[in-house]
Formats: structure tokens, sequence, C-alpha cells
């Protein structure tokens, strides 16, 4: 069985340690999708990155909390 391509939006895909549930849909979710933001306009000089990432469910795409930084 082919493995499905990744759309060409998402940056990185990553698997939980443990099944959760989706706050929107509420499906089981396995993994979850990161999606890059790109800052494409300010009416003021920012001092705020220009770049970010979100967490997305893999199934319905909502926004789901988290934090890519680690404990080491």
């Amino acid at each position: 069985m082919e493995e499905p391509r990744m759309d060409e939006s998402i940056e990185a895909e990553y698997t939980l340690e443990a099944a959760a549930s989706c706050p929107r849909c509420e499906k089981k979710i396995e993994t979850l999708l990161v999606v890059r933001l790109l800052r494409t306009r300010v009416n003021f000089t920012s001092a705020l990155p220009r770049r970010g990432q979100v967490m997305v469910c893999s199934h319905c795409r909502a926004i789901v909390g988290g934090s890519l930084g680690g404990l080491i």
C-alpha cells in the first residue's frame, strides 16, 4: 500500500505517545500536523517573529493547542 503524500502546506507530522481526542471533531488523534504561519502584513513596526507554526488535527485540520518545544 502506498503511503499518502503530505499536503505541501504541512511542514511536519508528529506522532503522539498516547492517543487523544480532537476538541472539535472528537475523533481519536494519533498524529498532529504542523502548519507554517507566515506574517503577511502589519500596520506597525513589529518585534514579533515573521514565522511560526501551529498544530492541527490530522482529521479536520482544526488548530490544536500545544507546544513544539521540549525539555532536555
